[in-house]
């Protein structure tokens, strides 16, 4: 396991899956994490994400594990772009909810 070379039907998003018992596996989860720091800058920014698979515990309705990624056997690793949410306005004025202009009454 760990990162995975090659096609797979999976979005280009994700990196591997990996087994948080194996100590070579999380050799390379660090070495993921520490790739993606190393390549953020201030104009762009990524993050790594894991998400549980295979609990121990079974799933939850929405599909996670029940107890978190602490009960998953399995991790899915996947980088993803971080979007700011306090740039994406820039070069448009704002306008503050509510709406000082406007009155019910107008």
């Amino acid at each position: 396991m760990g990162i995975h070379i090659g096609k797979h039907d999976r979005t280009s998003s994700w990196i591997g899956r990996f087994d948080p018992q194996n100590p070579d596996d999380m050799l390379e989860y660090e070495m993921v994490k520490s790739v993606v720091r190393a390549c953020n800058s201030p104009q762009q920014k990524f993050r790594v994400e894991k998400k549980g698979r295979k609990p121990t515990n079974g799933f939850t309705y929405f599909g996670d594990c029940i107890g978190g990624i602490k009960n998953a056997t399995l991790w899915d690793v996947y980088v993803y772009k971080r979007h700011d949410l306090n740039n994406i306005g820039k070069g448009r004025k704002r306008i503050p909810y509510p709406d000082p202009t406007w009155s019910e009454y107008s």
